[in-house]
């Protein structure tokens, strides 16, 4: 038996073809004999493992491979040695640690073969791209800062196989110290260390950062005693190893990441990748934190300086407003940028008006104008005042007017504005009709002064009065505001809710002799309510008893109602970021399934054709979605775009269905879909449409147990379908129906069997049914007894005619004719690149460039016929290159394509006015370039 082994043994050794393969293939080869002694090892095995052709013939294979490993080899190993196919194994070994499939087979009697080849570069990516989709997602569902880093943190441990212990600490605030983040493997001892670090040279982590440079070190080898190397050494931790973590676009320093290793030993560059891949994700990560934290603390300071800057305006406003003088501001232009009330009413202009405007245009007499124009050019030469008067026929008639022009200096010593001041100076002829007009500028300046009124109530005889602009927000009558009423009436006005600290507000101030500050509701006749502001002081006579209780009001609806304005700002924001997101996940789904299919030999041609027909329209959806972007203005008033034309039924559940197939397939439901005997179709948009039943299978197959059943019946009747998605379920309480489709709605005790979802899907189809017309409800018998959503549409009552697919131009390249040379210059070479590839096959000669330059150093020796040029390029951009390009006599035939991402009628007049004759919205459709190609073959034909 021996010399059969043996013989067997020399036949492959002694071989020299077989050498030959063996020792050029890519994997790692070793043959052993029955006992496990290493007989063969091809090149890479030998280059793997360490070993000289000298060391085999005394090695025993299992000597190779980590002690943990050798009775899970030993097991394959004997299974081989009985000719039985044994399982791959993955397995870290070798001088440099990586990451190996190794199969052990058997080769002939009394050989047995091991064969591994390295795959730690696909397990490395796996782990990075898995811990950054965690880590994004977390982030964009709210998860503290620490539970994000720490997927990050495991990740780097698990690229380790958990030899070391990893963590992430953050910049503090005042950027002294370092505060610990994430370190879930790292002992309570050792990261109380790591809680406040000072960020200098004498600790590792403070160098990192101060020094903004890896740093390396072997614990053992410090030869002080401090706190770090001494809690760090007890727990066996022997190497330490660190990075700074850099902001992508400012590269301040923002952390540190850091990895402690059981052993002695510099982190392998494999693992030094990955840390600096998940270092980016964390920056970013970091910096969104940062932003959002910037940005609640910037909106609770907008909040405090608006009712501050309110506070301040009603003081100016009151002040400018109840002033006679004319108050006004020019710019260097002499165009006014402010007029008080009073000004205003002179002229008879409201505030839009009369801003911006020259006192020629807002009808000055023409020598009137001119002379203001010389005094305003006159005060910024000299930044002097000027003074004068002149005659002026406004509102109240010719009046003669007394003025000064005063220069407004600014920090740099230049006038950067011009403040005026006007007083009308006619002598009155008659007492009484001086008497009016100041009651009546009066008047006029307490209504435009943000309504600001007075009011007085005396106590003893209990009379309440108020000037007109205060009766009418306590819905007094003019009389009854002059004249006075009892208390009571106007008490009644105020807000149930608010009465009660009203009255106790009035009876402390009485009593205690305080301020009356409140602020509180008046009901309207109309039926609204408005807000307002009052402030007063009682006044008490010589005997110390309360005599009249006089103060002021100012009527706050509007500031409260820009508050409002401003939640309901952030609000609708949150809820457009949530939809986004929400939109943008769906057509992921078909596209890596796709993906899949067309990487893989398991499937058919057809199915490989089917695949790109199903990734064309999830990327035409995704186009749309981000069209959808480009008109922000619009959705964030809830203006999402619909386009509507006839849809077949069936492809609306098709496309929906091929979306959630994925999560449908990962639970094992049944879904069945009912058949109908004739088309249905509805007038919308299929992709709206879409949406609307794939949100409601998701949300059936996120809220069915595994191996449950999904229904789909569609039924019509009087003009309408009818579908209904039925599942068995968790069902949904009674309580909650009514709030299901509300934004960010959960139904409790679901979410920790859920997929996850921000609870905005059954909102969106809501909002999208009724855009189509629809109606959306739900039904359910309570817990664990299945949900039921029922979408009703209006059918189209003409069935139309199926229009046939245009067919694609042909190709207009001659194969024997000269070919039409073409010019593409883009940064995004990809693109180019690939766009290149099409165009050649397509029977044209393309010259590729990246930049501006280069491509007017292209035209030096290549002549294109048809040019395509990016807009976006750094240094000079397509519009400059167009301008260039189109002074080179040589092209003055040629075809200019602009391509760009930004198509809006602004972007394609600037392309005409730069010389392009096309643009073209990213991503090109072929079907707009082939006749643009066409254009081009046709012009190089007729020179």
């Amino acid at each position: 038996m021996s010399e059969l082994i043996s013989k067997a043994s020399s036949s492959f050794t002694d071989d020299i073809p077989f050498q030959a393969l063996i020792e050029n293939i890519t994997d790692a080869v070793i043959f052993a004999d029955i006992k496990g002694n290493v007989i063969y090892a091809n090149h890479q095995a030998r280059s793997i493992c360490g070993l000289d052709k000298s060391d085999l013939f005394d090695c025993s294979v299992f000597s190779l491979f980590p002690q943990s490993q050798v009775p899970n080899i030993t097991q394959q190993f004997e299974l081989a040695v009985k000719q039985e196919p044994g399982k791959t194994t993955e397995i870290r070994f070798g001088i440099d640690h990586a990451w190996f499939k190794l199969t052990i087979f058997p080769v002939a009697a009394g050989v047995v073969g091991f064969s591994f080849h390295d795959f730690s570069m696909k397990r490395r990516l796996q782990i990075i791209s898995q811990s950054q989709r965690d880590a994004m997602r977390l982030a964009l569902s709210g998860a503290t800062l620490e539970d994000v880093l720490t997927v990050l943190v495991n990740a780097v441990e698990k690229v380790t196989d958990f030899q070391a212990v990893s963590g992430i600490s953050l910049v503090s605030e005042d950027g002294l110290s370092l505060i610990s983040a994430a370190a879930p493997s790292m002992p309570e001892e050792t990261r109380r260390y790591f809680k406040n670090i000072t960020i200098d040279e004498l600790t590792p982590l403070g160098k990192c950062c101060q020094t903004r440079d890896v740093v390396n070190i072997h614990i053992n080898a410090q030869t002080d005693s401090s706190d770090f190397s001494l809690s760090t050494q007890a727990l066996g931790l022997q190497s330490f190893w660190c990075r700074p973590i850099l902001s992508a676009e400012s590269r301040t320093v923002l952390g540190t990441f850091c990895l402690f290793h059981r052993e002695r030993f510099t982190p392998l560059p494999d693992d030094i990748d990955v840390i600096n891949a998940l270092s980016k994700t964390a920056a970013i990560i970091i910096e969104r934190n940062n932003e959002n934290r910037a940005r609640r603390v910037a909106e609770s300071a907008l909040l405090e300086n608006i009712e501050s800057f309110n506070k301040q305006r009603r003081l100016y406003e009151t002040a400018l407003s109840n002033t006679p003088d004319l108050l006004y501001i020019f710019d260097l232009e002499g165009h006014f940028t402010y007029a008080n009330d009073a000004l205003l009413q002179m002229w008879g202009l409201s505030w839009d008006e009369a801003i911006g405007k020259t006192c020629l245009e807002l009808g000055y007499e023409p020598w009137h104008a001119d002379m203001h124009m010389q005094e305003i050019r006159q005060v910024i030469e000299t930044k002097q005042p000027i003074r004068s008067d002149v005659p002026f026929t406004g509102t109240h008639g010719r009046r003669i007017y007394d003025y000064i022009f005063v220069p407004v200096i600014g920090e740099d010593g230049n006038v950067e504005a011009i403040a005026g001041s006007t007083r009308d100076v006619t002598e009155r002829k008659h007492a009484e009709e001086m008497a009016k007009r100041a009651e009546s500028r009066r008047r006029l300046a307490l209504e435009a002064s943000h309504s600001f009124g007075i009011w007085d109530w005396d106590i003893k005889q209990n009379l309440f009065t108020a000037d007109e602009r205060l009766g009418e927000l306590f819905n007094l009558s003019s009389d009854e505001a002059e004249n006075g009423v009892a208390i009571e009436v106007p008490k009644q006005y105020i807000h149930p809710d608010d009465l009660a600290a009203c009255e106790a507000a009035i009876c402390e101030s009485i009593n205690n002799r305080t301020l009356f500050d409140e602020e509180y509701r008046i009901l309207q006749k109309d039926g609204t309510v408005r807000w307002a502001s009052f402030r007063g002081r009682v006044i008490y006579n010589s005997s110390g008893e309360p005599e009249r209780f006089p103060g002021v009001g100012v009527d706050t609806t509007r500031e409260r109602n820009a508050i409002d304005a401003l939640q309901e700002a952030d609000r609708r924001k949150d809820e457009f970021l949530a939809t986004l997101a929400h939109e943008l996940r769906n057509p992921l789904a078909p596209i890596r399934n796709a993906l899949e299919i067309l990487q893989s030999d398991d499937y058919s041609q057809n199915q490989k054709s089917e695949a790109f027909g199903r990734v064309e329209r999830q990327v035409t959806q995704m186009i749309r979605l981000v069209d959808d972007l480009m008109d922000v203005s619009r959705i964030t008033r809830g203006k999402i775009r619909i386009h509507r034309k006839p849809v077949n039924l069936c492809e609306i559940l098709d496309t929906a269905i091929e979306t959630i197939q994925p999560l449908i397939d990962e639970k094992q439901h049944t879904l069945l879909v009912e058949k109908v005997a004739e088309p249905v179709w509805v007038n919308g948009d299929l992709i709206r449409l879409s949406q609307i039943f794939s949100n409601i299978i998701n949300n059936a197959a996120k809220y069915t147990p595994p191996g449950g059943n999904i229904e789909v019946c569609i039924s019509t009747c009087d003009g309408k379908v009818t579908i209904a998605v039925k599942d068995n379920g968790e069902g949904i309480p009674a309580g909650k129906l009514k709030s299901v489709f509300d934004m960010f709605t959960q139904v409790d005790g679901a979410l920790e069997r859920s997929q996850g979802g921000l609870g905005i899907g059954l909102t969106l189809v809501k909002k999208l049914t009724e855009l189509h017309d629809g109606t959306v409800n739900v039904q359910s018998d309570g817990v664990d007894k299945g949900t039921t959503f029922i979408v009703t549409l209006p059918v189209l009552s003409k069935v139309p005619k199926l229009a046939s697919k245009p067919e694609k131009a042909h190709d207009v390249v001659d194969a024997t004719a000269e070919k039409l040379n073409v010019l593409i210059a883009d940064d995004n070479q990809d693109a180019a690149i690939t766009m290149g590839w099409i165009l050649e096959a397509k029977g044209c000669q393309v010259q590729v460039v990246e930049d501006g330059p280069s491509a007017l150093k292209a035209v030096a020796s290549f002549t294109p016929d048809l040019v395509l040029l990016d807009i976006g390029m750094p240094g000079m951009n397509g519009y400059e290159l167009c301008t260039a390009l189109r002074q080179n006599r040589a092209l003055a035939d040629a075809v200019f394509v602009a391509q760009t991402g930004w198509g809006q009628p602004s972007h394609i007049q600037r392309s005409k006015e730069a010389g392009f004759d096309h643009h073209l919205v990213k991503p090109l459709d072929l079907s707009d370039l082939e006749p643009i190609v066409a254009e081009a073959w046709r012009a190089k034909r007729k020179q």
